[in-house]
């Protein structure tokens, strides 16, 4: 059997002063090698790496301009669909129309030139069903499920409510809205007249 090194907390094998070189944030973190990370927690602002022209912007966030030409060139990518009455959304906003009658509205009171209105077809957001043994997961015990046969039963009466039910809500979908030529033409008509 070999003896074990004992080092005394007293000795010099202990411990020693060393000089290290690194890098520390603005806080007082020491990174190490890591300069871009020292530099991220202690700067507040950073320029656009692709396009240093654009304004400075927080270094948490992005740059707000090439964020805009990213959204800009998903909408131009989006399929286009004909609008069939469903509800609609304004492009990366949270200005919901749910009815023609409120886009018309919105539409005619609108600055927006009608070909730069970015609209897209909404979809729906149903309640999803609830799995008693998901849901109790943190009662039963490791392996365990439930037995109780009126539980069970509840919980497939309430899930067969929610799978019945209507939406709960409404989310930006994956396609453009096309609006009919004769709603374009109303609001076209009414913006002259106003």
């Amino acid at each position: 059997m070999s003896e074990e090194k004992v080092v005394m907390y007293e000795s010099p094998e202990a411990a020693s002063i060393q000089t290290l070189t690194g890098w520390v944030a603005a806080d007082g973190r020491f990174w190490g090698n890591d300069e871009h990370m020292a530099r991220y927690c202690g700067a507040t602002h950073r320029r656009c790496d692709i396009n240093p022209e654009h304004p400075i912007y927080e270094v948490n966030s992005s740059c707000n301009e090439c964020r805009h030409v990213r959204r800009q060139a998903k909408f131009a990518a989006m399929p286009v669909k004909d609008w069939a009455g469903e509800p609609l959304v304004i492009f990366d906003g949270n200005r919901y129309f749910f009815d023609e009658d409120s886009l018309r509205d919105y539409l005619i009171d609108s600055d927006i030139e009608l070909a730069d209105v970015q609209l897209c077809i909404c979809e729906p957001n149903y309640p999803r069903e609830i799995d008693p043994e998901d849901h109790f997961c943190d009662d039963l015990p490791e392996d365990g499920e439930i037995r109780d046969d009126q539980l069970l039963a509840a919980f497939e009466l309430l899930n067969e409510m929610i799978r019945k039910s209507e939406p709960l809500s409404w989310s930006e979908g994956e396609f453009a809205a096309r609006l009919p030529q004769s709603l374009i033409d109303e609001v076209a008509t009414a913006r002259a007249v106003a």
